[in-house]
């Protein structure tokens, strides 16, 4: 060990005792530190700014750090990319060029030793740019709430592996040859084939799983993130280790005769042993992990855990269809994005599950009266689906016909497009791609598939008697944005809900339903349903009630059954830019507790834009009078303003709603509810009923208004979930972010630019100065 010590610091004077490193230190400290500004000054200008802005500045440790591309490590990697091949370039082959390896050599010190040396001093240089990295982070610490310090520890021991691993891999290029220049490009070329290999040969299934292990950018970005694993730092060990055997190996050449043969079988030995430990240690069984983030930001929530645990009799196969004419395949889903696909959708997951088995199936199929057939006139389906394959260079025979996709899955009920299919054991769920930013499932919808396969799904219906709302119909009265729309992630039927109708009066209320629900009943229902209707909330059944003043009749013996009378009138609220009938509701405390997620959207909200009234916006509503009854407890879910809103009792023309409304004498003033929850326990279980004085505030007439902020969408979609006692759809939550303040002002960090890009860069070009100087003079 000494000797190693000794050839190391022979190596540190030539290193430290030329301007280059001191040159290097100075650019990459001013270059960090720009980075780190930039990125700071971007997240504390949000947190300023408020509002939406706000969303954004939450997990600042690891935001500013390493998020995405926004984080200035990440950016910064890029230079460290360029600079070893300069500081390693010259490790051995300027003692080739020299001549002096031959001195090396005659020495009575190892070969290993030597190399080994010489890589522990580069390990040196390499924790000089880990201390550059981790003045920039003292200074973060010092700028937010609650820095997360586990975590930035955690990222500059991964750095120090990737650049340890850079080291290796310009050591072994420097001992090639004589020539500096060629060493640095050798280095620089190996460490941008290992940074693009995923993208290389993807579309060939032999090498595809190779080049995708081999990048190294995959591998060691979820370490510098904080995600620590078996399989990517041994990544890292297995790539520097082989390459100082490499090194070795080389050098040893030199000075030794021995055949071709047996040196090139020590190289695949080194290989075969490379790729045999990468093989064991990316199985899913043996790659353990380390969150070292506080909130565990890269791992599932413990519920999404749970559900996986209980998933422990077998496999869970995946099968992902895609289909070659739907808009989103060429960005998603080319076969040579497999790799990439699994490991972002299934890796969170196959911590806790590790026998998940992805599958891709290709098909292409279009409706009859798709634009395709008039962009490619005359041309078959055939015919377009090879023109559309061929301008992605894929093979049209890794697609099913429509005739052969129809025998493996109905995809005419997923209107031709993009989904998967989980399967375990016996059962089976379709988990789908999105029309929104995100496109892919999220933990909400994945937990909800693997939950469906492990409890039965609730089941709510929706009565279809009395031409009410229905749960899949497009008309904009109906429930399908709330209900049954697949290609919404907010959708319930996205979140393990099932829907169907049902007629009472052709059968009576199914036993197996979570929930009832009646949605704007236009006449009268028949005594047959009625009397089924009071059976079911006699035994105890869950209800969900909307009623439109003008219709209030057909239901109201329902609501007399539940001690609640729809009031005469219509509520008005005069506005400048709505017609007065319709009217700003606010939540109650009772609505807001609603779920636990609820909650989380309230008080986000509310740091954001420091509300303190919370709307649900109702059109031609009345409001309920209540009394307690048949052992029901009543809370209110939405009050109205009693300064704002009235109750109208005389009859108002529809024409007359676009202007605003002054009050009558005979109005009545006060506090109204439109909405309330009713409970009770029966049977052992408690039923919960709600009850609504307007039918369309989940539809799209008033979920897509923005200003003023709504909840419409979300105070039925809550309401709704209510139905299945917590099990859908799955809690999420996450604990509240601590690092998401600044302790800073803006001229704070005027001064930390000054440091930053000024005054350290001069103090580390004034001690290489100091020591180049004072060595010259020696």
């Amino acid at each position: 060990m000494k000797k190693i010590w000794s050839i190391a610091k022979n190596e540190l004077y030539s290193l430290f005792y030329s301007p280059i490193a001191w040159i290097m230190f100075v650019i990459f400290m001013v270059m960090i530190g720009v980075s780190y500004i930039r990125v700071l000054d971007m997240f504390f200008v949000a947190e300023k700014q408020g509002g939406f802005s706000l969303f954004f500045v939450e997990h600042l440790t690891h935001d500013i750090t390493v998020h995405g591309a926004v984080g200035y490590l990440t950016w910064e990697l890029q230079t460290l990319y360029v600079f070893f091949p300069l500081l390693t370039m010259g490790l051995i082959s300027r003692e080739k060029n020299n001549g002096t390896i031959k001195l090396l050599y005659s020495s009575p010190v190892k070969i290993r030793d030597i190399i080994l040396g010489k890589y522990l001093a580069m390990m040196v240089v390499t924790l000089c740019f880990i201390i550059i990295c981790a003045i920039t982070m003292m200074a973060m610490s010092f700028s937010i709430e609650n820095p997360d310090y586990v975590q930035l520890t955690g990222s500059l021991i991964a750095l120090f592996l990737l650049l340890s691993t850079y080291a290796a891999i310009g050591l072994f290029f420097s001992s090639l040859t004589p020539y500096q220049i060629v060493a640095a490009i050798f280095t620089f070329a190996c460490l941008a084939f290992l940074s693009k290999a995923d993208s290389l040969w993807q579309e060939m299934d032999m090498v595809r799983d190779i080049t995708y292990y081999l990048n190294i950018g995959k591998r060691s970005m979820p370490l510098i993130g904080g995600l620590f694993s078996v399989r990517n730092i041994c990544y890292l060990l297995i790539i520097s280790i082989g390459f100082i055997c490499f090194t070795i190996f080389r050098t040893m050449a030199a000075t030794e005769s021995i055949p071709s043969w047996k040196k090139v079988m020590r190289y695949g030995i080194v290989i075969l042993l490379g790729l045999f430990a990468g093989y064991i240690t990316s199985r899913p069984s043996v790659n353990a992990y380390l969150d070292l983030t506080r909130d565990q930001f890269h791992t599932i929530t413990p519920p999404t855990q749970e559900v996986l645990a209980k998933m422990n009799e077998g496999p869970l196969e995946v099968t992902i269809y895609a289909n070659l004419l739907n808009f989103a395949f060429a960005s998603n889903f080319k076969p040579s994005m497999e790799n990439e696909t699994s490991s972002n959708l299934f890796e969170r997951y196959s911590r806790f599950k590790h026998d998940i088995k992805v599958n891709f199936v290709y098909y292409y199929a279009v409706a009859p009266d798709s634009y395709n057939f008039n962009i490619y006139k005359g041309c078959t389906l055939r015919q377009i689906a090879e023109k559309v394959a061929g301008s992605m260079r894929i093979d049209i025979n890794r697609f099913l016909t429509p005739e052969e996709i129809r025998k493996q899955v109905d995809i005419e009920s997923e209107s031709l497009d993009n989904f998967m299919v989980f399967k375990y054991k016996d059962r089976s769920a379709i988990v789908r791609t999105y029309d929104d930013n995100d496109f892919w499932p999220l933990e909400d919808e994945m937990t909800a598939g693997f939950k469906s396969m492990l409890m039965e799904q609730p089941l709510i219906a929706f009565l279809s008697d009395g031409i009410t709302r229905r749960p899949f119909s497009e008309q904009v009265r109906d429930y399908t944005d709330l209900a049954g729309r697949k290609k919404s992630r907010e959708s319930l039927i996205n979140q393990g809900y099932r829907f169907d109708t049902v007629s009472l009066e052709k059968q009576p209320v199914p036993q197996n339903i979570a929930g009832l629900v009646i949605a704007d009943v236009r006449k009268p229902l028949s005594p047959t349903c009625l009397e089924r209707i009071n059976q079911y909330i006699e035994n105890g059944g869950n209800l969900f009630l909307t009623v439109e003043p003008d219709r209030k009749q057909a239901v109201a013996p329902i609501l007399e059954k539940l001690g609640l009378k729809y009031r005469d009138g219509m509520l008005i609220q005069p506005q400048d830019n709505n017609s007065s009938d319709v009217i700003n509701t606010y939540l109650t405390d009772q609505a807001i507790h609603l779920s636990p997620r609820f909650e989380r959207t309230i008080y986000e909200d509310h740091r954001a834009f420091l509300d303190s009234v919370y709307r649900v916006i109702l059109g031609g509503s009345g409001s309920f009078d209540y009394v307690q009854k048949d052992g029901f407890l009543m809370e209110p879910l939405l009050r109205t303003d009693p300064k704002l809103c009235w109750n109208r009792l005389q009859p108002v023309k529809p024409d007359s709603m676009h202007f605003k409304l002054t009050k009558l004498p005979d109005d009545e003033t006060g506090t109204f509810i439109p909405a309330l929850k009713l409970k009770r326990t029966v049977k052992g279980r408690e039923q919960r009923i709600f009850v609504v004085a307007d039918a369309d505030f989940p539809t799209s007439n008033y979920t897509n208004i923005f200003n003023p902020k709504q909840y419409n969408f979300k105070f039925g979609f809550w309401c709704l979930s209510q139905f299945s006692y917590g099990r859908y759809p799955a809690n999420t939550v996450r604990p509240l972010a601590k690092d998401n303040k600044f302790r800073i002002d803006a001229k704070n960090i005027l001064v930390q630019k000054k440091i930053m890009v000024w005054v350290i860069p001069i103090l580390i070009a004034l001690a290489g100065s100091f020591i180049l100087i004072r060595r010259k003079r020696k």
